[in-house]
């Protein structure tokens, strides 16, 4: 059997743990009855034992959502045997260019904001949780006070998709995540624009070439179509102010300890789903 104890989830994964799951909700008849009970001077052993359920049911914590599930599934598998799931978001094309591009996304954030942010390197963890912000910001004295967390957008559509939008919930529970290991009080979630890498632009003009199976290189239209390509695939010409769109977030302690619950029902959960699939086959 595996040690779960020691399970711990990455900053950049908690969303998909605290994403909602099916609650143990009281009908209307039972808080009302668990209202009445609360305010009774005194209660016989039979209200006593219906006090005690319905409280149970009320404080329960949520049932696990499918999307929780379906990580801790990839989880057991790795710490148990290895294994990784094939292909998935680490290998596509938009995380490719977000790890592509993040250096030039900093120098773009630095340049607007004044200031020279350099990448972080080190990872943090504690007893539930672990993780390597992009840019951690220190006072004079070393301590850690804020928190940038850089998202690199595919193009300029994808980046005004956030514009007058609510953060997304993944990224707000990340930066409450690496905020709780570093110690800040403060977090941005950063949107930027930058030109995308070479390796992307070159892949697209050999996809484009294969479909259009142009008989030179100096096809007019294959031109046309490889010149279109690299106008929206390039961004330098857009002011850099117009190319960032900035979230902050407040540490919410009340948020953190919500997590650190979530870990611990998830690290039960591995318990029972291990126990499970070692008995199938006895």
């Amino acid at each position: 059997m595996t040690n779960w104890d020691n399970l711990l989830i990455r900053c950049s994964c908690i969303g998909k743990i605290m994403t909602p799951g099916k609650g143990s909700v009281l009908t209307e008849k039972q808080a009302i009855e668990l209202e009445r009970l609360l305010l009774l001077p005194q209660r016989t052993e039979k209200q006593g034992e219906t006090l005690r359920m319905l409280l149970a049911k009320r404080d329960a914590p949520p049932e696990l959502s499918d999307t929780a599930k379906s990580y801790l599934r990839e989880l057991y598998m790795f710490h148990k045997y290895g294994k990784e799931t094939v292909g998935g978001s680490e290998r596509s094309k938009y995380t490719m260019k977000g790890t592509s591009v993040e250096d030039n996304s900093i120098k773009l954030l630095s340049r607007l904001h004044n200031l020279l942010y350099l990448k972080n390197i080190d990872t943090y963890k504690n007893d539930y949780i672990c993780g390597t912000p992009d840019i951690v910001v220190k006072n004079d004295d070393g301590i850690a006070k804020k928190i940038i967390d850089i998202k690199s957008s595919w193009d300029g559509a994808s980046l005004l998709s956030n514009l007058g939008a609510p953060i997304n919930q993944h990224y707000y529970y990340q930066v409450q995540g690496y905020m709780a290991l570093t110690g800040a009080t403060k977090a941005e979630v950063c949107y930027c624009l930058v030109s995308m890498p070479d390796e992307i632009i070159n892949g697209e003009k050999k996809r484009i070439w294969y479909i259009m199976n142009p008989p030179t290189e100096e096809n007019v239209d294959y031109k046309k179509a490889i010149q279109k390509l690299e106008d929206n695939m390039t961004f330098d010409e857009i002011p850099e102010k117009e190319r960032i769109i900035g979230f902050k977030v407040d540490r919410d302690d009340k948020v953190i300890e919500e997590i650190y619950k979530k870990v611990e029902q998830c690290r039960e959960w591995l318990v029972e789903f291990e126990k499970y699939h070692l008995s199938i086959n006895e």
